[in-house]
């Protein structure tokens, strides 16, 4: 019997590379990047309006020199509205399939590249014919009884490289038609050195035979696309926009957006450059493996190279730094690899950073390119997030399961996942800083610590993975662990979607200070009438809680919570863990392994569910405390809505996801294996015991006299509680997913500083019969069927908005602030042409008719006819409900006359309508005096507007009338 044991070696081809995946999100990235970037150039040289597309956002008041908070964009906040209506009257939006050109045109590009580099590498002068040095023939059956043995369906052309002394080899073209091109150096070693020759083409033919050829020169044509058709122009137009920007009175807001601009391209250089390396070193491994399971002799890898610098811990870091860079790992590392290629295996800290940076570039950058070439959805942040997840997933999540699979096979130790999700998230957060979504206008946001989630996000998504890879890899019966794969990758993936999709709108306005817990502790004042004064800690937590939750009870993130803990509570239902015959590391297919390590098998189900079970009544006697704290001072009849009913959720809700931390916690430090699963599994099978517990005590709320509240007498009354709870349903399994998070981290904090949980061997746990088997699937099935009922009602509940919480964010106005003189008379410019002049215009129409109205009445001694005045006044009340609907003037000493002008016009063309409805002459008298008084004001905010254009530098506003 064969027995994978610490330091065993498995077959590097026993689980797949995952480098497809990689070379794939190098290609998303650069498609992706490619029509973000060139939409950003033609959007600055498309200037429709004559502010740079900007000119609605301009006459609604905004300041970008005030940074990204809520004080240079409080107009376009209080009047959406109006700037909506602006937006679709004068923006025109680019066709549906104006997205695809850029991407299009650079796949083009490649594929056209992709058939003329072999053609170009194989040109004549180049390279010769292997017949012109060969013409004994002997070369070219010794290639083709490499290629044999090498598996390949046919003999690949082969050329010579007479120039090239090296004694080595490269192919290229495609996988199906590939070309190697032997090097004269490798020819002259044959005679002396046929091993060498041989372990050079076998190596060769390795390359081949993975499909490395097509991939890597695919991902060379769309890179050197990409950088003719996008970057090499991008570049071009950020050095001619900055001469230009410097006399820009914006230039102060744009200097961060401009150096972002700068850093994007080096960025993506390095990124790509960086990722293709990484990639194509594991590559060379894979094939030199290839070549001596082929035959070739691990002495043709004994090449004398110049040892890596050692001495002090500079050098080694630049001798480390320098290997970042290479194509091709040095001899010393590639002969290690023969002997064990656990390296092949390993989560390394560049690939899962790299990872991370791109999936928060490709996420970052599709949604603008989107957002900006169509009317948006809300499946636009979901799509773009799925496409960012989908590449992530494959790379790092793949990555992670090849970790766990090989330590589990070898004897080894797991990893726990944590460092490869600091790197994946540290990479994340490196994207964001580079995009301008979490700060656009300044350097940082108001709060830069919300990139700390960024960072636990990853690391939240590493560690569940590993875990639940570790879990489905050990309990998975049969021989091919594909189905499970997918499984926890679908997992996965919908994980990081759900939170690419929070983050593009909850995280972003999180992080740039616009929620304000002032602004919602105001709207819950509100909302919920009542003594505020008297509960006004719970109504401020609440105020800090509920904007974070509201993004987070999407019924993508309720739908991703779930996954969190059903996943891996399915793997309790696969049966026992038991010795079952594998295919062990290079041995045959009839050897068998020992049953995996008694650590690795998953604890007992019962002890979670024993810990949930107990969480649930405490929960209850929690919920039942709270109901006893409420009824000391419950109000009378008629008065208990409002406040007092937000509040008895509150704390209820409070109660529940307290109780299910603690117990996550409790089982977190139990478990000493997979602690992360069990202790979600607990915390959400508590939440869920503890929410049933708080429907029950609702329904029969007043048929316990100490625990009554919003009932008076008793009655069981299911249909009024259901409301309720499911008001609050979606809040608490996000919390306590959430808590258990927390609750975790802590008590793995706490093991490491005690150094407990790596001591001592855990014993196998002792297997049920089929009774105890049915039993688990029995517990299993009701957990599954309570979950997804009640994310189903909790997602239908938020999707209809029905609750009287606050739906969405609230910002905190401040008062108007005055702009920078030359920022003043843009406003001012963009406010008249785009409604305020055409205003101005048609109100002097109206009162050149009024005038010649009173020039008529004059005429025939004074009579005033109701047919000539009334239509006049009805168009001033026209004018005026226009003046409605667009924006105040956007400046703080012409904006009060604006409202006196109108309050002052609106109020005459009322009075003159009544006058000739009442007959009253001096009702019509007082409207004519409010049509001059509205004229004098008028003139009065032209004179203002005219200071103000004079003042930035622009021409009057004179000519309006």
């Amino acid at each position: 019997m064969a027995t994978a044991g610490p330091g065993a070696r498995i077959d590097e081809r026993a689980i797949s590379a995952g480098t497809t995946m990689r070379f794939a999100l190098l290609v998303i990235l650069l498609l992706v990047s490619s029509g973000s970037m060139m939409s950003a150039v033609a959007g600055a040289n498309d200037n429709p309006d004559g502010f740079a597309g900007f000119g609605c956002q301009f006459a609604a008041g905004v300041d970008p020199t005030q940074g990204d908070g809520a004080v240079g964009y409080a107009g376009a906040i209080t009047h959406h509205d109006a700037l909506q209506a602006c937006l679709d009257r004068y923006s025109t939006a680019p066709p549906w399939w104006a997205d695809l050109v850029w991407p299009g045109l650079v796949l083009v590009a490649a594929g056209v590249l992709f058939w003329l580099l072999p053609v170009w590498k194989a040109r004549r002068g180049r390279v010769v014919a292997l017949a012109t040095v060969d013409p004994d023939g002997g070369i070219r059956r010794a290639v083709a009884d490499l290629a044999a043995t090498a598996g390949l369906t046919q003999v690949p052309r082969v050329v010579i490289d007479p120039a090239a002394a090296s004694a080595s080899a490269v192919v290229f073209g495609r996988t199906r038609r590939p070309t190697v091109c032997l090097h004269a150096g490798l020819l002259a070693r044959r005679s002396r050195d046929p091993e060498g020759f041989r372990a050079v083409l076998l190596h060769e033919f390795a390359h081949i035979r993975n499909g490395d050829v097509t991939l890597t020169y695919v991902t060379v044509a769309v890179w050197r696309a990409f950088v003719l058709l996008v970057l090499l122009p991008y570049l071009v137009w950020c050095a001619a926009v900055i001469p230009s920007s410097l006399q820009d009175p914006l230039w102060t807001a744009e200097q961060p957006f401009a150096a972002r601009a700068f850093v994007l391209p080096v960025f993506m250089i390095v990124l790509v450059y960086l990722a293709r390396s990484d990639v194509l070193r594991s590559r060379e491994v894979y094939a030199d493996l290839a070549a001596v399971r082929w035959g070739a002799d691990p002495r043709g890898w004994a090449v004398t190279t110049a040892a890596p610098a050692g001495g002090s811990r500079g050098r080694r870091l630049l001798a480390s730094f320098v290997e970042l860079w290479r194509t091709h790992p040095r001899w010393d590392l590639r002969r290690d690899a023969l002997t064990d290629p656990a390296a092949l295996f390993g989560v390394q800290a560049l690939p899962m950073f790299l990872t991370g940076a791109a999936a928060a570039m490709i996420s970052a950058q599709a949604t603008h390119y989107v957002a900006a070439g169509a009317p948006t959805s809300s499946w636009t942040h979901p799509a773009t997030a799925l496409l960012a997840a989908v590449a992530a997933t494959g790379v790092a999540g793949i990555a992670l399961w090849r970790a766990v699979a090989h330590a589990v096979l070898t004897g080894r130790r797991v990893p726990s996942g944590v460092r490869a999700g600091l790197w994946l998230g540290a990479g994340m957060a490196a994207g964001v800083l580079d995009m301008n979504e979490f700060a656009v206008a300044e350097w940082l946001p108001a709060r830069p610590q919300v990139l700390l989630l960024v960072v636990c996000a990853g690391v939240v998504f590493a560690g569940w993975t590993t875990q639940c890879a570790h879990l489905w890899f050990t309990v998975w019966p049969g021989r091919s662990r594909l189905p499970a794969v997918l499984l926890v990758m679908a997992a996965g993936c919908l994980l990081l979607t759900a939170w690419f999709t929070w983050w593009q709108s909850g995280g972003v306005d999180l992080a740039s200070g616009w929620i304000s817990t002032e602004a919602e502790l105001r709207t819950l004042e509100r909302i919920f009438p009542g003594p505020a004064a008297d509960h006004g800690t719970m109504l401020y937590v609440s105020a800090v809680v509920l904007p974070g939750l509201t993004g987070l009870q999407r019924p993508l993130v309720l739908a991703a919570v779930a996954t969190l803990w059903l996943v891996p509570l399915l793997a309790w239902t696969t049966g026992s863990v038991t010795s079952r015959r594998r295919r062990p590391a290079g041995g045959a297919a009839g050897d068998v392994v020992a049953p995996e390590p008694p650590s690795t098998a998953p604890p007992p189900l019962r002890r979670a569910l024993l810990s949930a079970a107990l969480g649930g009544v405490v929960c209850w006697l929690a919920v039942a405390v709270t109901k006893a704290y409420l009824h000391t001072w419950q109000p009378p009849r008629g008065q208990r809505g409002g406040l007092y009913t937000f509040l008895s959720q509150a704390w209820a809700m409070v109660a529940v996801v307290t109780v299910a931390t603690v117990a996550a916690g409790v089982a977190c430090a139990w478990a000493r294996r997979y602690p992360l699963l069990v202790a979600l599994i607990t915390a959400e099978a508590t939440a869920l015991a503890g929410l049933a517990g708080h429907f029950v005590l609702l329904s029969a709320d007043g048929c316990v006299p100490p625990l009554r509240t919003l009932a008076s007498r008793c009655y069981w009354l299911p249909t009024g509680a259901w409301p309720l709870v499911r008001m609050v349903l979606g809040p608490v399994l996000v919390s306590t997913a959430i808590g258990a998070l927390v609750a975790v981290a802590a008590v793995s904090a706490i093991r490491r500083l005690r150094r407990a949980g790596a001591a001592h061997p855990v014993p196998a746990p002792p297997h049920g019969d089929g009774r105890g088997r049915l039993a688990r699937r029995v517990a299993v099935s009701v957990l599954c069927a309570a979950a997804v009922g009640a994310t189903t009602v909790a997602a239908g509940y938020e999707n209809r908005s029905t609750s009287p919480t606050p739906g969405r964010y609230h910002v905190a106005l401040p008062a108007q602030v005055a702009a920078p003189a030359p920022i003043a008379a843009m406003q001012v410019s963009a406010w008249l042409k785009f409604g305020g002049r055409d205003l101005i215009l048609r109100y002097a129409a109206a009162d050149a008719a009024l005038s010649r109205a009173l020039l008529q009445a004059a005429d025939a001694h004074g009579r005033i006819e109701s047919s000539v005045f009334k239509p006049v006044c009805a168009k001033f009340g026209r004018i005026m409900q226009d003046a409605t609907r667009y924006f105040p003037v956007p400046d703080p000493q012409a904006a009060p006359l604006w409202r006196t002008f109108t309050d002052r016009t609106r109020s005459g063309s009322r009075g003159c309508a009544l006058a000739f409805d009442e007959g009253d002459n001096r009702r019509f008298m007082a409207s004519l005096q409010q049509f001059h008084e509205a004229d004098t004001t008028l003139r009065s905010i032209q004179v203002r507007l005219d200071e103000v254009r004079l003042a930035g530098g622009g021409p009057p506003a004179t000519g309006a009338r």
